[in-house]
């Protein structure tokens, strides 16, 4: 008959300070298959000792263990840790069951470390009614009879159906009752299943259910009785036993298809057991998450109201201003005075041909009357290509016309800010009169909602009149420098922009006497240029070209300062995204500290759950987890309170950013990028913060984890 179990000079030596403790002193002794055998003993005989060795819970000091000759003192952790999940059944003296676990859930938990299947409620289930507690399957253990528990232990121990079962002490806190009850369970096992049974007592009574009882005393076997029917029993059984673990090599694949659904599972289940705790622990992941998005989504809500602006002001745009600007962004020129003419727009929209066309415009601030109402606002003369190059159309009525412009029209349209404040809201003021400076003037059109500009000033805050009209009837003739003699009618300077009208009072004259030529059009100086570039990629062409012009105009020599600059709108563009973009970064990684803090956190819980839940953690060893089980199952505790903190922080931030929208009126644009990378580094956070507290949890020894209190 072949052994199951040998062990050879088997020595185990504790050492307690400076004390040295012999807990077994060469023990030699064989078991066979399908045999059920009783260790007696006193307390401190050795006999628990043994018990943790045959279980792979400790390990000799000296000599050998051969389990199934295969030599247990040679294998690894990870080894031992498969014996004692598939081979080895283990009973504890006090249960050792976890407490807020049902028992139908007790009993399945060595399969979430070997074959974890949706078939293991019923493999469960059907052990639960061996043991005779058919119906107690969602009881807690508080809620069973020591008894009860016992046969928990044991249906829990039978679950991956294991060659051997060891059983320390298992009726040592039952009555007599209870006692012979499971005591008869564990008989029954033996003899219709061919469990090799080893069951560590120190009562007679128990011991004689046994077919072999071997005795110890200070860590040595005085005797080693074996019943006459022993042997025969054991030869008949050991077939049957031998075929126990025939499908292990099916079972391991099984383990590894089902490896990520047991972590899962195990990881849901303990956080269901401490919801409030595990609550509190998400919650510094949740603001974090919530933070990070609400503040992204106000930086991007920015950028893109800075963007709108830009893009309001008109596409492929260059602005041509007076003066030039120095590093330090002074503007300087020729003293105050512009030097922008009329006739410079007319050149560049004739000599450049990467201008599509050109505009002037010429403001001031002046009131605006219409009945008993009153405004302040900018009064804009220009062309009617100024609509066309600014995108900026009529809401209500129509743009001036060339004709009504060179004629000096007395023609106006209001820009939205305007017509509300002189006229009310949701009111058409097409075709009343209102005096610009004293001048009255028709409105023919309401200008489209352009909003803020760049600069923060409302562009609907505008009248737009014709450049002549402005020129001659309400803002009055610019000379192009800054201070010009007296002229008459016919007089003008001299000056290298050519001649140029120097007085108001011209104007006051018939038109073909005025100095507008027939065209009508005033050769003056205006605040600035603006051009349409053809196409995006002609914008540095055009810039060159009109700088180009206006050196050649301007008589500026190589080397001298300019008297304009060009400016590009995409450049301004740019730099506000730049902006924008810097504060969004700064914003998310104030917000960020939070998620920080809610991954310590995570870490401060996790190590006091590890401290808590040691002797669960020997438990789940004792049954057959592996380190890596312990790892990730603590790891994914980890992660899955981190994203469930995510995921609820990022329907908190996309609600809090639309509040924020609501609330104090700041544009804010939520970014699916900003909830998935809130989301990932949540995760992210679980797992750094995770690791240590389960990698501490996953290095305890088992039987030092079960000893813990």
């Amino acid at each position: 008959m072949s052994s199951v179990i040998e062990i050879v000079n088997l020595a185990k030596t504790y050492t307690l300070g400076e004390i040295e403790v012999h807990a077994l002193r060469g023990v030699n002794l064989k078991i066979d298959h399908g045999e059920f055998v009783a260790v007696m003993g006193a307390s401190g005989s050795g006999k628990s000792t043994l018990m943790n060795i045959l279980g792979c819970l400790d390990r000799p000091t000296e000599g050998q263990y051969f389990l199934e000759g295969e030599d247990v003192a040679q294998l690894d952790e990870t080894e031992l840790a498969s014996i004692r999940s598939r081979r080895i059944g283990f009973v504890f003296q006090s249960f050792n069951l976890l407490a807020r676990t049902s028992a139908l859930e007790n009993v399945e938990l060595p399969l979430f470390y070997s074959v974890w299947g949706p078939e293991s409620q019923t493999r469960a289930r059907e052990l639960l009614e061996l043991v005779g507690l058919k119906g107690r399957e969602l009881n807690h253990p508080n809620q069973l009879s020591g008894g009860q528990q016992q046969r928990v232990a044991i249906a829990r121990a039978l679950i991956n159906r294991p060659s051997i079962v060891l059983a320390d002490e298992p009726t040592g806190n039952l009555d007599s009752t209870n006692s012979a009850e499971v005591m008869e369970i564990i008989r029954r096992l033996n003899r219709q299943q061919g469990i090799t049974i080893i069951v560590v007592t120190h009562d007679p009574d128990i011991a004689a259910y046994a077919d072999r009882v071997v005795t110890f005393r200070d860590g040595a076997v005085i005797s080693d009785v074996r019943k006459q029917e022993a042997a025969e029993h054991a030869e008949a059984q050991a077939a049957a036993a031998a075929t126990a673990n025939s499908d292990e090599d099916e079972d391991v694949g099984e383990e590894a298809r089902t490896f990520g659904a047991m972590a899962l599972v195990a990881a849901a289940r303990a956080l269901t057991r401490n919801k409030l705790r595990a609550a509190l622990t998400m919650l510094g992941i949740f603001i974090g998450v919530a933070a990070v998005i609400a503040m992204v989504a106000v930086g991007d809500g920015a950028r893109s109201s800075v963007q709108d602006q830009i893009a309001s002001l008109g596409t492929n745009l260059l602005v041509v201003l007076p003066g030039a600007t120095t590093s330090n962004g002074v503007r300087v020129g020729l003293g105050s005075t512009s030097t922008l003419t009329t006739a410079d727009a007319d050149a560049i929209a004739h000599e450049d041909n990467a201008v599509l066309m050109a505009t002037y415009l010429d403001r001031q601030v002046a009131q605006v009357v219409a009945g008993n109402h009153n405004w302040s606002t900018s009064i804009q003369g220009t062309t009617s290509s100024y609509f066309a190059i600014r995108d900026w159309q009529p809401s209500l009525g129509r743009i001036f016309t060339d004709s009504e412009e060179k004629a000096g029209a007395a023609v106006c349209l209001l820009g939205q800010t305007v017509a509300d404040n002189l006229f009310g809201e949701n009111q058409n003021p097409v075709g009343a009169t209102v005096r610009v400076k004293n001048f009255p003037m028709r409105v023919i059109g309401v200008l489209a909602v352009k909003g803020q500009s760049g600069y923060g000033q409302d562009q609907d805050d505008v009248v737009i009149v014709p450049f002549n009209t402005a020129e001659r009837k309400v803002l009055g003739v610019s000379a192009p420098l800054a201070s010009v003699p007296e002229a008459t009618a016919t007089s003008s300077v001299q000056n290298p922009y050519g001649a140029v009208p120097t007085t108001n009072s011209i104007y006051s004259s018939v038109q073909t006497l005025s100095p507008f030529g027939t065209a009508g059009k005033i050769n003056g100086v205006v605040n600035n240029i603006m051009l349409k570039v053809k196409s995006a990629d002609l914008v540095d062409t055009a810039m060159d070209q009109v700088q180009a012009t206006l050196h050649r105009r301007h008589h500026i020599q190589p080397g001298q300062d300019d008297d304009f600059t060009v400016r590009n709108l995409s450049e301004i563009a740019e730099t506000a995204a730049s902006a924008t973009k810097v504060m969004t970064m700064l914003l998310a990684a104030v917000a960020s500290i939070s998620l920080l803090v809610g991954g310590i956190g995570i870490m401060n819980i996790m190590l006091v759950s590890v401290t808590e839940r040691t002797r669960e953690i020997g438990i789940r060893m004792a049954i057959g987890a592996r380190r890596i089980h312990i790892l990730l199952q603590f790891l994914v505790e980890a992660v899955l309170l981190s994203g469930l903190g995510g995921i609820a922080g990022a329907l908190l931030g996309i609600v809090s950013s639309k509040v924020i929208s609501a609330v104090a009126g700041w544009p804010t644009m939520v970014s699916p990028a900003a909830i998935a990378g809130g989301f990932i580094f949540s995760a992210a956070v679980g797992v750094f913060f995770g690791f240590y507290p389960a990698r501490k949890a996953s290095m305890l020894h088992p039987i030092d984890a079960l000893r813990y209190e």
